[in-house]
């Protein structure tokens, strides 16, 4: 099986985004604003759902129509609301960074994940965040409460091999601009089990919130990767086990 780190990833994101994140626009996004909304025109508002009862998101098949390269979907449920988001699969292409999965110019790009890690032990999902709507990774951050990290604390992943449950573990906060910082958390490989919790050990002094007594099943881990808007270089990291 070939593995890869993800690592570098993690630096394009930022270097990629720095211009978005921050609240300023790529230059050639221009021609792309709302005069009305003085906001970048984006499609990313479709991947929430107003109400789980009235909507019907797209499916997995439905996303790979619209493009081969989208490999998993994610769903997310939030007090009414459907978070379905679909994850493309690239090879090193940052051209995803500012292109949503129609191909059209979108400064909150697309939520991807690296196809040169064949089936990853750890699948790192990386997507943008925004300062001022509810796009693509936005929400992440509200897994910073308490209260709402207790009381959301699974999501689906979809793949074509079917439906898995993931128990979100922890919930944590990484300083690029650090110069130990850990970024284990970005590997795709530890397919040994004392790598793993090695692995999980060392996010502690990172982590936000931490669900106690969950145990990695050894089935897999889902990691997803965001900015922290009060920092061009901080990361928000939210990881779950895969459960079934």
């Amino acid at each position: 099986m070939s593995r890869r780190s993800l690592r570098p990833w993690v630096k394009v994101v930022s270097a990629a985004a720095a211009g978005i994140l921050s609240g300023g626009l790529l230059p050639e996004a221009s021609e792309h604003v709302s005069e009305a909304m003085n906001l970048p025109v984006s499609r990313a508002e479709e991947y929430v759902s107003a109400s789980e009862e009235s909507s019907s998101p797209k499916s997995l098949e439905d996303w790979q129509r619209i493009n081969p390269d989208v490999k998993y979907l994610l769903e997310f449920r939030d007090e009414g609301v459907l978070r379905s988001i679909p994850v493309v699969s690239v090879r090193n292409d940052e051209t995803v960074m500012k292109h949503n999965l129609h191909g059209e110019y979108d400064t909150m790009g697309s939520v991807f994940t690296d196809a040169m890690t064949y089936e990853p032990d750890n699948l790192v999902i990386y997507g943008h965040a925004s300062k001022t709507k509810d796009w693509n990774f936005t929400f992440l951050k509200k897994f910073a409460d308490q209260a709402y990290f207790m009381n959301h604390p699974e999501f689906t992943l979809m793949e074509e091999s079917g439906r898995k449950n993931c128990l979100i573990v922890s919930f944590g906060e990484y300083d690029l601009d650090e110069e130990s910082v850990y970024l284990g958390w970005a590997d795709a490989g530890m397919p040994l089990e004392e790598e793993r919790k090695e692995m999980f050990l060392n996010t502690i002094p990172y982590l936000i919130q931490k669900r106690d007594g969950v145990m990695d099943s050894g089935l897999g881990i889902v990691t997803l990767v965001t900015c922290n808007l009060n920092g061009s270089d901080v990361r928000y990291v939210l990881q779950a086990a895969v459960r079934d």
